[in-house]
């Protein structure tokens, strides 16, 4: 409760001229916001842009904002919309190569092997990194939702809001994802 109110202060802040207020507000919710974009998008330069588009809307228009809703979840709606434009403006990219570039080397050519060396190895074996490759067995509506629940901290009611869902239908794509997980992570584990 206390966040939210600072939160709704340094906005007040903000709207009244107080441009430190803003990052401030950008410090508090660069971790959350960005972590969900860099998981949405998977690609850190991609993340960092729509990071700053989030937060340019609240620059450009901060009566976008409503004081009576979380600040965060707000912040995640934004981010989610952002995050939807840029997969449509990517889709819409051709990705057809150009003639003649055929015979040219792609971004595939300069992946390393997918195997693991040692250290890597050692590495994937957090927690941390089982579940994520283990959230790949999820659909991306169950990823989602798992990941702004136990990474980005909203309750279910601001999911709810923030994707235009039923609350019952978003307990339901937690409970799927948690039961999909926990299966998977005891089969890695026998």
């Amino acid at each position: 409760m206390e966040e939210e109110q600072a939160d709704a202060a340094l906005v007040a802040a903000y709207k009244a001229g107080d441009a430190e207020a803003l990052g401030v507000l950008m410090e508090r919710h660069k971790a959350p916001v960005y972590g969900y974009l860099l998981r949405l998008t998977g690609r850190p330069d991609a993340a960092d842009d729509l990071f700053q588009e989030v937060f340019l809307k609240l620059v450009k228009n901060p009566g976008a904002y409503n004081e009576r809703e979380k600040l965060r979840a707000w912040l995640f709606t934004v981010a989610r919309n952002a995050a939807m434009d840029y997969f449509r403006r990517e889709t819409a990219r051709s990705e057809t190569p150009l003639e003649g570039d055929a015979d040219k080397p792609g971004p595939a050519d300069f992946i390393a092997s997918s195997e693991p060396g040692p250290e890597q190895a050692l590495y994937n074996k957090t927690l941390g990194e089982r579940i994520d490759a283990a959230m790949g067995c999820l659909s991306a509506d169950q990823r989602e939702v798992f990941y702004l629940r136990q990474y980005s901290e909203l309750s279910f009611r601001e999911i709810a809001d923030m994707l235009g869902l039923p609350i019952g239908t978003v307990l339901a794509r937690m409970s799927r994802a948690a039961a999909l997980l926990r299966e998977k992570l005891e089969k890695e584990t026998q």
